[in-house]
């Protein structure tokens, strides 16, 4: 089994509308030893508007977004084969399941490659600031933790490195973010082994699972708004809907007081998480897919409240709580709440865990890559899903977009030029957000004296955003690479 560390810097904190701008990968042996790393970076896609604060924190000015030699689409395909090289693989990151996790599926959606590599074909995830947050709460003396005047805990990768010693040469660039993960990694492997392989039982959904189904009671552990919480739970039934998802209930209530409440009132305590006015949050969902932290029950039974309440209580909850009429009715209650729940989609982008794929398109996603750019889009037109066709058009657009019919050109030129344009809150970055974002920080800069780079990086920003307002509102505009060839226009011309 390999492991695979990866960090991505990106034009902002959207999964699915903004980009990845450097991605950093190391391969590792089973003992942590380094194999082979890839270390990408990618032009900036021009129906991307970047976000300033995610450019100030990866340190980027505009001139290496559009110098970069390689094209999203170029960086995509070397990653995809980087990925589908070492099975099977754990693949770490920090932050990761939730962060760039999410900026992989979706670019590998997007490109028309596999999303699911990393959880899939033996495959497991986790993410190592659950593993550092997990061992300061049962372990404290493992690893070294930041805390402010308040007493507040910093689980920030750059502050738990600095702390345990951890140098890292330049902060929030890919692949020294990988380095400093797994240097953390290795701190919990060697000081604390036990969670450390409890970590990577709970990599695996199946190990999961069964952990929770065969025991009767387990820890279950989450770290929210800087601090810890530990749970003694029982499982209660798997969702009647949804795939890897489990019920459980919080042995620290007394199920004799909702057990046979009637169907109205038991809706009323799961969406209120109250009863008789006082709070009873007894219920937990855990997603299995997304690496919880669970554990032996020894973890938490004798920690407050657990260990006032007693084995002998514990033992007699858990099994009022299988009373069948009230599984039956809060089975009820998550049919109907799945039912209810409503996926009202604007964009193509957003639509990645929705309706599937038929099978003639899948056979254009796995050639789409094989076809020369002039010849791409007559190949696309085949594809009888909107979304993939859309993909399609705008990979050509970014790419070659003089191959792109006119007609079709102008299509997609319109469409980015709407968002681009948007008034409302968006999803993403437009060009009026931008130029408040600018503005905001142009203020700043002067009430603070900022550096000379961030002075620099604004002007760049300014001159970018100015640009995409006057060629995405040009009706007559012609097809235009975001290249180096731009850059020297916006930037080097008087």
């Amino acid at each position: 089994m390999y492991f695979v560390i990866y960090d991505f810097e990106t034009t902002g904190r959207s999964s699915r509308f903004d980009q990845i701008l450097q991605a950093g990968l190391i391969c590792f042996d089973s003992s942590l030893k380094e194999i082979q790393r890839l270390n990408l970076r990618s032009r900036i896609n021009p129906d991307i508007v970047p976000s300033l604060g995610a450019l100030k924190v990866n340190k980027l000015l505009m001139t290496d977004l559009l110098e970069e030699k390689n094209s999203s689409y170029e960086m995509m395909r070397d990653l995809n084969d980087f990925l589908n090289h070492y099975k099977p693989s754990i693949f770490l990151g920090y932050n990761s399941i939730h962060f760039d996790e999410e900026f992989l599926r979706q670019s590998l959606w997007e490109f028309f490659k596999y999303p699911y590599i990393t959880s899939t074909k033996e495959n497991c995830r986790g993410d190592v600031f659950n593993l550092a947050t997990m061992t300061h709460a049962f372990d404290s003396n493992a690893v070294n933790v930041v805390k402010n005047n308040d007493g507040k805990m910093s689980f920030k990768l750059e502050s738990l490195a600095s702390i345990n010693n951890i140098k890292i040469d330049n902060a929030h660039e890919a692949i020294s973010d990988v380095l400093a993960t797994k240097k953390v990694l290795e701190i919990i492997k060697n000081s604390s082994p036990k969670l450390f392989s409890n970590f990577l039982e709970n990599t695996k959904v199946k190990k999961i699972g069964e952990k929770i189904k065969t025991s009767e009671f387990f820890t279950y552990y989450g770290y929210y708004f800087n601090k810890h919480y530990i749970y003694l739970l029982t499982q209660l039934l798997d969702h009647p809907t949804y795939n890897n998802y489990i019920l459980a209930f919080d042995l620290k209530f007394d199920p004799e007081e909702i057990i046979n409440l009637e169907y109205n009132e038991l809706v009323s305590v799961y969406y209120e998480k109250k009863l008789n006015g006082k709070s009873f949050n007894c219920f937990k969902k855990i997603k299995l897919n997304k690496q919880p932290a669970v554990l032996d029950f020894n973890y938490s039974i004798n920690r407050s409240p657990y260990n006032e309440i007693g084995l002998e209580e514990l033992k007699k909850r858990k099994d009022k709580i299988k009373n069948e009429e009230f599984l039956g009715n809060f089975k009820k209650i998550l049919i109907t709440e799945s039912e209810n729940y409503e996926t009202n989609y604007e964009f193509e982008e957003e639509t990645i865990y929705s309706e599937g794929i038929n099978f003639s398109d899948k056979i254009i996603m796995e050639d789409f890559d094989k076809v020369e750019w002039e010849k791409k889009w007559d190949f696309a037109s085949k594809f009888k899903d909107p979304r993939l066709l859309f993909f399609a058009a705008r990979h050509i657009y970014r790419n070659t977009p003089e191959f792109l019919p006119n007609n079709v050109f102008r299509r997609v030129h319109q469409k980015i030029s709407e968002r681009f344009n948007s008034m409302k809150k968006e999803k993403f970055t437009t060009i009026p957000s931008a130029m408040e974002e600018a503005d905001t920080l142009s203020a700043e800069i002067e009430e603070g004296g900022e550096r000379v780079f961030i002075i620099k990086q604004l002007e760049q920003y300014n001159i970018y955003i100015n640009f995409l307002n006057s060629y995405y509102n040009d009706i007559n505009a012609k097809p235009l690479k975001f290249d180096n060839d731009l850059s020297k226009k916006l930037f080097y011309q008087n």
